[in-house]
């Protein structure tokens, strides 16, 4: 900071300074410096020189060590504003004379800092604070419609891929937690899908998706696994609101909605003859399942076209050789559920465990044939004939 008596040396040694006529005819000069208040001297002041009505006559601005002329102002009173950054705006008015050049030194204040202060008052000692606000009410829980009975193997399990999937919408999240990606019984899905796809509100669809198959050379590569059904109970354009009625297992997403085809549950057949040159290729079983056991589900490479139906009885053998006339008898199942080209059966008994390439043979009934059951030719696991 410069002396206080610096300033005044200033202000005296331009006191003494013997102004000069301006060469222009009716206007003077004026000539000065900008400074603080502590008299350090104050480049980069922006001045404006205007007239008492606002009409703007000059600009500039303070050299180096705070300096500043107008050359050439009208005779007669003006305003010179004073401006720069983090001071108080100053306004001064000078008496311009004809001819004669003015000496003005301007002090500029610092600006004033405006704050903000909030007052919080505390509660008395004896006084609870106010309740929290009550949270909101959650959203009415869907309504589901009841749905016919069926046997559930007929949905839940695995089945021959189509060429084209058969996709109604596809499962985008939960309704109201969307990061959950696992859904089961009763959780409120959102579908990408709507009446513009077929949904409408009631209606049943099973939800699926695809697995890779392997283990069977030549058999189909694709798997279609059905994990559970659920309701449509609001659908838009192209938006649907869903409840999973049951799962299979955990439906995940990006599953796809297929439309609901179920079995009735219904008494199997009765135990027949196997007709062994009638047999099925048995080709999977569901995903991340490599064999059969008792109550496993397995697809098969028969359906409908070849006279396969729901409910009726399989033998399940092992062939020792190509072209072996006495299979080994490793099991027996159920015709569970059944598309044109494949059929899913239920493993209701073993004696070994079923896999990939083992057949299952449809069952003749032996009052429709008259032929007693030791005409059939079977043998054992081990390959020892039966009783």
């Amino acid at each position: 900071m410069r002396p206080a008596s610096f300033i005044v040396a200033i202000v005296l040694l331009l006191g003494t300074y013997s102004t000069a006529a301006s060469a222009q005819t009716g206007a003077g000069a004026v000539r000065g410096t900008a400074v603080d208040v502590s008299g350090a001297l104050l480049p980069g002041v922006a001045i404006v020189a205007a007239s008492t009505d606002g009409r703007v006559l000059a600009t500039t601005v303070t050299d180096e060590v705070g300096g500043y002329l107008f050359k050439a102002l009208p005779a007669g009173r003006v305003d010179l504003t004073f401006h720069l950054e983090g001071f108080a705006t100053s306004v001064r008015r000078v008496a311009v004379q004809q001819g004669v050049e003015s000496l003005l030194v301007e002090r500029l204040d610092l600006a004033r800092l405006a704050e903000t202060v909030v007052v919080r008052g505390s509660l008395p000692a004896d006084e609870p604070p106010p309740p929290p606000p009550p949270p909101s009410p959650p959203p009415p829980r869907l309504v589901v419609k009841p749905v016919p009975s069926h046997d559930l193997a007929s949905v839940c399990g695995p089945a021959k891929a189509s060429a084209i999937p058969e996709s109604l919408g596809t499962i985008r999240s939960r309704r109201q937690e969307a990061l959950k990606g696992l859904y089961g019984a009763g959780d409120e899905l959102i579908i990408d899908g709507g009446t513009f796809n077929g949904l409408e509100a009631g209606q049943n669809l099973v939800v699926r998706r695809h697995y890779r198959v392997s283990g069977l050379p030549g058999a189909v590569a694709t798997g279609e696994h059905t994990s559970g059904l659920l309701q449509i109970v609001e659908a838009e354009e192209h938006v649907s609101t869903a409840v999973v009625v049951y799962a299979c297992d955990e439906m995940m997403r990006g599953d796809y909605l297929a439309l609901f085809k179920p079995e009735p549950v219904r008494v199997p057949d009765p135990v027949g003859i196997p007709i062994y040159e009638e047999a099925a290729r048995i080709l999977f079983a569901d995903d991340g399942q490599i064999m059969g056991v008792s109550r496993r589900l397995m697809v098969i490479d028969r359906g409908s076209d070849q006279g396969i139906r729901a409910g009726q009885r399989l033998t399940l053998f092992r062939r020792q050789r190509p072209g072996d006339f006495t299979p080994a008898v490793i099991g027996d199942g159920v015709v569970v559920a059944v598309q044109s080209d494949s059929a899913t059966i239920r493993v209701e008994g073993v004696t070994d465990a079923i896999v990939s390439g083992d057949w299952a043979a449809p069952q003749r009934q032996q009052a429709a044939q008259g032929r007693p059951p030791a005409e059939a030719p079977v043998a054992a696991s081990d390959g020892s004939p039966l009783p």
